[in-house]
């Protein structure tokens, strides 16, 4: 059965939702699925009127807040989550 590298990545403003990828673990080390992700610097005004630099990620032409390594998930629990055994097959 084969693995994968979970990464939540939070999506851009105030909701908390998230993106999930996974990443064979056949294919990427940790250090090499988490590397999928170019950060990126970007700037903020607050309400103060200032700008406040922070990093964000991107990956897929998409921009995160943060991302989260989640751990390692089997197929089966991919499956349960909604992926498909196609969507699992073109990683």
């Amino acid at each position: 059965m084969r693995t994968y590298h979970m990464i939540s990545a939070k999506r851009m403003g105030w909701e908390n939702m998230y993106d999930y990828f996974p990443f064979p673990t056949d294919k990427y080390s940790k250090e090499e699925a988490l590397n999928q992700f170019m950060t990126v610097e970007k700037e903020t005004m607050k309400n103060n009127g200032y700008w406040y630099p922070y990093t964000a990620y991107e990956i897929n032409g998409l921009t995160y807040y943060s991302i989260i390594y989640d751990g390692i998930y089997d197929e089966d629990n991919l499956l349960s989550r909604g992926y498909t055994k196609y969507e699992l097959s073109q990683l």
